[in-house]
């Protein structure tokens, strides 16, 4: 059987092992909560933190945009990238997360012309850029709240280390350029992993960063970082937010520890419907350790995975009237052509 018959085959049975374990960890969540407490939830929630909260959200999505705009060096105008993101995050969300970095891709080279090597060393380099913000989080809330996390001492001290290698491996393919990129290929090769097209299209990438100049890379991960912060405070800020919309106050030190590892955990391959069950399950655990009982946390996290898909669904809005506004550029004539 050739590789291009398997992976066909692997891809379902991993997307089935995705489904099952969503549902899995879905009753999980539900089984610490029951109807009665979603609808009291619901009846009690602060409509003033939740407009807060939907702000953020805006902001978030807003800031996010400009990272992609700012990063692709501005080949896309602001506003139609600010639609490829609310489209990304809703596919995200509503789907998966692959399925939502294809329609980013797809979108940019597409729609606006951007080459796919282009767009896609974009992603890369904010996803650098937020690992090096969720890195520095975790560091200084880990150390403040190091005596109240023993059974997550080693997994925080696994990430502070990993994080800074994978940091370490990009900075090196800035520096060593051509030699970093053959090292991989050959070990791509030995290992035979050069057949697969994931392989091929991510080597193709790396060679793509390593022929750009290193001190315009550096100066773009240098405003990634930027961005990546302005991001996070809005990211933790909204979580705030969404929290005391339904009367929950966590100590900020807490809130950061927490949201750094849901950072982390979002970008694990086992996500669909924008981690469904997978996050939920986190945020019960690890705000349990923190003494926020189990059945409150589960009632809370149902209720911050519908204001999400609220959210998202509102953020919609934005998509016709940007594009009203596009066809009404469109259709205006120029100054030449009126004086024509």
């Amino acid at each position: 059987m050739t590789a291009t018959q398997e992976s066909p085959l692997s891809k379902r049975i991993w997307n089935i092992f995705k489904y099952i374990l969503a549902i899995v960890l879905v009753w999980f969540v539900y089984s610490k909560t029951s109807i009665n407490d979603i609808i009291d939830l619901f009846r009690r929630v602060s409509f003033l933190w939740l407009a807060v909260s939907l702000v953020f959200f805006f902001l978030m999505t807003m800031m996010k945009a400009m990272q992609y705009y700012m990063l692709s060096g501005r080949q896309a105008p602001y506003p139609r990238v600010l639609s490829i993101v609310v489209v990304q995050n809703v596919i995200t969300n509503f789907i998966a997360t692959g399925a939502g970095i294809a329609s980013y891709l797809t979108m940019f080279t597409v729609d606006e012309g951007v080459r796919l090597r282009r767009a896609a060393a974009t992603f890369i380099i904010a996803k650098v850029g937020d690992l090096v913000i969720v890195w520095s989080l975790l560091l200084v809330s880990g150390l403040l709240l190091w005596n109240r996390i023993p059974v997550l001492r080693f997994a925080t001290l696994a990430a502070l280390i990993l994080i800074p290698l994978a940091i370490g491996a990009f900075i090196a393919l800035i520096v060593l350029r051509q030699k970093f990129v053959g090292g991989m290929q050959a070990f791509a090769g030995r290992l035979r992993l050069e057949r697969f097209s994931f392989t091929r299209r991510s080597l193709e990438i790396l060679q793509f960063l390593a022929d750009q100049k290193s001190d315009m890379v550096f100066r773009l991960l240098q405003a990634a970082v930027i961005c990546s912060l302005i991001y996070m405070t809005l990211t933790m800020a909204w979580t705030y937010a969404s929290l005391r919309a339904f009367s929950m106050i966590i100590p900020a030190s807490v809130l950061i520890f927490v949201n750094s590892w849901i950072q982390l955990i979002s970008w694990l391959p086992i996500q669909v419907f924008g981690g469904l069950g997978v996050m939920e399950t986190s945020q019960v655990y690890l705000y349990g350790l923190f003494g926020i009982p189990a059945a409150q946390m589960a009632t809370v996290s149902v209720g911050l995975r519908v204001i999400l898909y609220l959210f998202n669904l509102i953020s919609l809005l934005y998509l016709p009237s940007q594009t009203f506004f596009r066809r009404k550029d469109f259709s205006t004539p120029s100054s030449n052509e009126r004086s024509e």
